[in-house]
């Protein structure tokens, strides 16, 4: 099997397509990448080089199709620009097939304030890129702004009354019908537990692991690298979840109590629990 990952390459950080790369590779799927800038370390750290690579994916499109690749499954991650954006959903619509699984994470922002790299542009084409996915991954903040509701109100909400309302809102992105929404790191109220609402086919749960509190560069995109890698070794979307949380999990409790949280977990040496 064959994913074409569209994300960016941090040097430090342990995220985008160094987590797509490493993660597909144990779960024996190939991963393509196609660079969509390449960053000395991700954006969370202080200081940083970054050059844009927008240009390139028109260029890996054409040479692709006149190489009549075809793909299993596409993955997509942090867009730059609301350009960039653009022609990664050239992308998606030129390479999407039937049997084609397309995976968006919509990178927008987090704990209810939008990212830099935000914009009505950016907002209004991830909309059509969702449109295209099989599968979305956005965290609470990111299905408020898909589904144009407020982040700041629905934060507000504990409980059954927030996992009620992110059921309405993965209802109005498609998750009665063939997509499937998984809207990561929910607080809960239990103390030191996250959860990720799951829905697929209209069928909904939380599934639910433990927490340090600390928020880690690069969990993210191991969970939706993990999650549409599982889904096309033949998991269910609730089974994918399971999978990709316990490994997170694992991956936190084996790392150094003293890393810094920019530099992302220890995950290499839990990748052989995805070869299984």
């Amino acid at each position: 099997m064959k994913v074409a990952a569209i994300n960016d390459l941090s040097g430090f950080g342990k995220c985008s397509l160094t987590a797509d790369m490493t993660v597909l590779a144990a779960l024996g799927i190939q991963c393509c990448p196609l660079p969509t800038a390449v960053l000395s370390a991700q954006t969370g750290y202080p200081s940083y080089y970054f050059k844009d690579l927008t240009g390139i994916i028109p260029e890996y499109l054409r040479e692709w199709k006149q190489q009549e690749e075809t793909f299993d499954g596409i993955i997509t991650g942090f867009m730059m620009s609301g350009h960039q954006a653009k022609n990664s959903l050239e992308f998606i619509k030129a390479f999407k097939s039937a049997s084609t699984k397309v995976l968006v994470d919509p990178v927008m922002g987090d704990d209810g304030k939008t990212y830099t790299n935000f914009s009505k542009e950016l907002l209004t084409t991830i909309k059509a890129m969702v449109n295209e996915a099989d599968i979305i991954t956005p965290n609470l903040t990111e299905l408020c702004l898909l589904t144009d509701e407020s982040p700041e109100e629905i934060m507000k909400l504990k409980g059954d009354d927030l996992i009620n309302e992110i059921r309405r809102m993965s209802i109005i992105l498609g998750g009665d019908h063939d997509r499937i929404i998984a809207v990561t790191g929910i607080p809960l109220l239990k103390k030191d537990v996250i959860g990720n609402f799951i829905m697929e086919n209209g069928n909904s749960k939380v599934i639910t692991t433990q927490s340090n509190g600390i928020h880690y560069s690069g969990t993210g995109d191991l969970f939706a690298a993990i999650f549409l890698g599982k889904v096309l070794r033949g998991d269910s979307a609730f089974d994918a979840a399971d999978a990709a949380s316990h490994f997170i999990y694992t991956a936190i409790k084996n790392t150094e109590k003293d890393t810094d949280p920019r530099a992302g977990i220890s995950y290499e040496k839990s990748l052989k629990m995805l070869m299984k």
